[in-house]
């Protein structure tokens, strides 16, 4: 182990990070730094939901990679212990939990020829929990405050990750087939009347039971956010565009169905499109706005592919969509 002063320049390498990326990229660093050694595999709930299976950051790892179903049972074990050791043929294999405030985020699984000295266990320990805390600070900076979907910031952040490249394009881990990412842009119409008629404390609920509804509707590695004001965006993976509208189509009806207190049925319209070409951000949430108001123009309450626009035509906006 590299002399480091009890892990002082570690910690402030950890705490200095304002991305996820850079921060998962110093965390590998560090713990490289601390063991020395090459053999080791780090997963982290970045969603912090036991339901969601833990995923490598280490991608070059020497390790074995766990499935999804492997990650989640290997975390739940270790809700029950703190480091656990095991040998296997003529490997000693250590499990260090990442913790935050007492439930297991994740776990580094490290395999050595003999059994790691304590005061390095223990370090590895408490950088694990630098890490789950400031992690945590970044997860939260990352939340609409009203609905705790993701922001305004993160969805650009997030768009530009799919259509660069960086690690989204991956297919979902339990499918076998390789999926594509879809952006749909989703407003609540008649909005301004909620506002209008029962006052912003109803129009917030409003918005925060819709904010439930699209969560429910979506699977918990999808990528929900709140867009700004009435208006919300889902990132999310689906085999065709056809599929892609059966599920926003259920999700319009899901929520057209749905008695809000006080305000009664509500409707959604929402447009939509693959995310296929590098493009800017601003670029491609016009072509997905192109589409909403389409379904607006066309009596709301409808779900638009931005590829059954002619786009080849001006798309105007009728003046009584209102947008915030």
């Amino acid at each position: 182990m590299k002399a480091n002063n009890c892990g002082h320049e570690w910690i402030v390498s950890l705490t200095q990070q304002e991305e996820e990326s850079d921060l998962d990229t110093s965390l590998v660093q560090v713990i490289y730094d601390l063991l020395e050694v090459k053999n080791f595999a780090i997963y982290i709930n970045k969603h912090f939901d036991a339901q969601i299976a833990a995923q490598l950051i280490n991608k070059n790892t020497t390790l074995e990679q766990l499935s999804a179903e492997e990650s989640l049972r290997l975390v739940e074990k270790l809700n029950e212990n703190k480091v656990r050791i095991t040998k296997q043929s003529d490997k000693v294999i250590t499990y260090i939990p990442a913790y935050h405030f007492g439930k297991v985020i994740g776990v580094i699984i490290i395999e050595t020829d003999e059994e790691l000295p304590d005061r390095v266990t223990m370090l590895a320990v408490h950088i694990l929990n630098i890490y789950a805390n400031h992690l945590s600070l970044l997860y939260k900076s990352r939340q609409d405050p009203l609905t705790e979907l993701l922001n305004r910031q993160t969805f650009d952040k997030k768009v530009m990750e799919i259509v660069s490249g960086n690690g989204f394009l991956e297919p979902r881990s339990d499918s076998k087939d390789t999926r594509n990412w879809y952006l749909a842009i989703i407003d609540i119409d008649h909005f301004k009347n909620v506002n209008d008629n029962f006052g912003h404390v109803i129009g917030d609920e409003v918005i925060l039971l819709v904010a439930q509804l699209l969560k429910n509707n979506f699977r918990l590695e999808d990528y929900v956010f709140r867009y700004g004001g009435e208006e919300f965006a889902v990132l999310f993976q689906v085999n065709s565009e056809q599929e892609c509208n059966i599920a926003l189509d259920r999700l319009r009806t899901n929520i057209s169905q749905y008695m809000f207190p006080q305000v009664g049925h509500l409707t959604i319209s929402i447009g939509f499109l693959e995310l296929k070409n590098m493009d800017t951000v601003s670029s491609i949430v016009n072509q997905a706005d192109l589409a909403l108001y389409h379904s607006k123009n066309t009596g709301r309450n409808k779900v638009t592919p931005y590829s059954d626009l002619d786009v080849s035509e001006e798309v105007t906006t009728d003046n009584s969509i209102e947008l915030f």
